[in-house]
């Protein structure tokens, strides 16, 4: 991401200025059982975790105790409220759409009838396309290994992760599709528990529909690569209700837009109608807000996305479950959080809207945020490195 537009971006964030942060100490949330946490009321699992040693490292070991002291996302009234239903997620981050109800029928219908989402970015991962879409469908950071994206050592390492999107509905009961285009993603689509992927760039999205409609519950993944998907869209909306499936399906669509560093977001499905989210979000999100409401069982703590209709803590109070956006791939990023803007390059936080932080505590929260941050990079990596849920789920062929 360009310096230029990050400079930008601050400005817009401007309030007050804290010239200094202290140098990050680990800032992790309490123990989940310290604090209370049950499954009744949190995203969160009873695990019952295999041997948490590799022969000679205690490295698994200490992936598992950063993961379990991480704070879980809150349950909602929106836990579970689309639970059953078929989801269709599409990621076409090269279309930059304009809101237009005659010239995007079909994108102004996701928009006017779906959920509202004010502050969605675009992290820039240095990894293109495949870091959008390891992100997207994982909730992990993709961080690069041995020279290689992580989506794409995720499929030559056939890397086992439970929560990956398709893996987690696959678990559930749902037929899991992909419609892509490019076959060097294919190991990559079914190391992630995609059961059929079409690898015709042209699928029609009518065709693809009835595919859907004789597999329910489905989950349906399509990567548009395009500048204008309005068509594709709208024809696919419109196979739905050829197919008396639109009442029963839930659409998620992210895609581009002009400024560098900021994304559109569409979450629509009956029952969402009215629905706003204000806080700071990316595609990192995605699948832990969609598991959430389809009633899909998880452990939010290894994941770094966030459920968007959590329950948010005051401003001042930093943890794990807090909206953070890291702005590029990198464990020392600038970041937005809903108290503000960080600019690593100065050092620098920019408070937004009517908080106030004493400059004590603006450095006490920056301190700590920047650790969050670190963190997330580096576990994500080990979890790839180490095939870290292989060795400690059980029955997952390690």
């Amino acid at each position: 991401m360009r310096r230029g537009v990050l400079s930008a971006l601050c400005a817009l964030l401007a309030g007050l200025v804290i010239a200094r942060a202290l140098l990050p100490t680990s800032a992790r949330a309490q123990d989940i059982q310290a604090a209370g946490a049950d499954s009744g009321s949190y995203n969160l699992l009873e695990l019952e975790l295999a041997s948490t040693e590799t022969a000679g490292s205690g490295m698994i070991r200490e992936i598992t105790d950063y993961f379990l002291s991480c704070t879980p996302t809150a349950k909602s009234e929106y836990t579970g409220l689309l639970a059953g239903k078929n989801l269709i997620l599409i990621c076409a981050p090269a279309w930059e759409p304009t809101l237009d109800e005659t010239g995007t029928p079909g994108l102004y219908r996701l928009w006017s009838e779906g959920v509202r989402l004010g502050e969605v970015y675009a992290p820039d991962w240095y990894q293109e396309l495949d870091g959008i879409e390891f992100a997207l469908l994982t909730g992990l950071i993709p961080t690069s290994l041995h020279g290689q994206t992580a989506l794409a050592w995720t499929g030559r390492q056939e890397i086992y992760l439970p929560y990956a999107l398709p893996a987690a509905l696959a678990d559930a009961g749902y037929t899991c599709l992909a419609f892509a285009g490019d076959d060097s993603r294919l190991a990559a689509y079914q190391a992630l528990g995609f059961e059929t992927i079409s690898l015709s760039g042209e699928t029609d999205a009518a065709a693809a529909a009835a595919s859907c409609a004789e597999a329910q519950p489905f989950f349906a993944y399509f990567v548009w690569t395009g500048q204008d998907c309005e068509a594709d869209l709208s024809s696919l909306i419109a196979a739905l209700g050829v197919y008396g499936l639109e009442e029963d399906t839930v659409i998620c669509l992210l895609t581009g837009q002009e400024t560098e560093c900021r994304a559109c977001l569409f979450l629509w499905g009956s029952g969402l109608e009215g629905s706003r989210v204000e806080t700071p979000c990316s595609e990192l999100d995605v699948t832990p807000t969609l598991l959430n409401l389809l009633g899909i069982d998880y452990d939010s703590r290894f994941l770094c996305g966030r459920d968007l209709f959590a329950a948010v803590s005051s401003a001042g109070s930093a943890s794990a479950a807090m909206p953070l956006v890291s702005l590029y791939g990198s464990a020392y990023s600038d970041w937005v959080t809903d108290a503000g803007y960080y600019s690593a390059a100065g050092n620098i936080f920019f408070l937004s809207g009517d908080w106030f932080f004493s400059d004590q505590e603006a450095a006490r929260y920056v301190q700590q945020v920047r650790r969050i941050v670190y963190e997330r990079y580096a576990f994500s990596r080990r979890v790839l490195e180490y095939d870290y849920f292989r060795a400690v789920f059980p029955g997952s062929g390690a």
